[in-house]
């Protein structure tokens, strides 16, 4: 069984990253893997956040997403070192690699997990972004496959394992946490 699925993975692959790409999907795909690379994006809307959070949100949401984004490379830096799964790259042959290939493992994939908690935490104090965000949580993950660095189920895994960051991060007490730091130091 196990075989089946791996050889389905490997077939779900080559489609995607040989089958289903134009030069206007190579740009805007390289752009969205750039962005994300090393979670800089979520990083960036999480100082963004800070700067206005006594419009939006407050510290917390701020405080959250850096929180659960750390977790989740933190994550995926431990579940990488244990896995070792080889990119495509590294073991297909005709990948079309898009980008330098990264240094870790495949399983799983950074971009997932980072995106997916982030996506969790965010429609969490934001309800409105779940129009949105999902849509670019999965973007972002895609783009690892389309640019030849990760096979689907790296991706999928990743989109789970975010989620699981983003709720286990939701039942930390940030709050109370924020709450003590703010009353130290009330120029947060």
């Amino acid at each position: 069984m196990l075989e089946f699925i791996v050889e389905v993975d490997r077939s779900l692959f080559h489609w995607i990253n040989q089958k289903l790409h134009t030069s206007f999907l190579d740009s805007v795909m390289l752009f969205l893997t750039t962005i994300s690379n090393l979670a800089i994006f979520w990083f960036v809307m999480a100082l963004g956040l800070f700067f206005v959070r006594k419009k939006i949100g407050g510290a917390l949401s701020s405080v959250t997403l850096f929180v659960g984004v750390s977790l989740a490379l933190l994550v995926d830096e431990v579940l990488n070192a244990i896995v070792g799964r080889p990119r495509p790259p590294q073991v297909e042959e005709g990948v079309r690699q898009l980008v330098d290939l990264p240094l870790s493992s495949s399983f799983p994939s950074g971009h997932a997990v980072t995106s997916f908690a982030a996506m969790y935490i965010l429609v969490y104090f934001f309800p409105k972004t779940k129009y949105w965000l999902p849509l670019l949580a999965i973007l972002f993950a895609y783009s690892r496959l389309y640019v030849g660095v990760h096979y689907p189920l790296d991706s999928m895994a990743g989109a789970l394992i975010g989620i699981l960051v983003g709720m286990m991060t939701m039942k930390l007490p940030l709050n109370s946490l924020l709450s003590k730091l703010q009353k130290r130091f009330p120029s947060l």
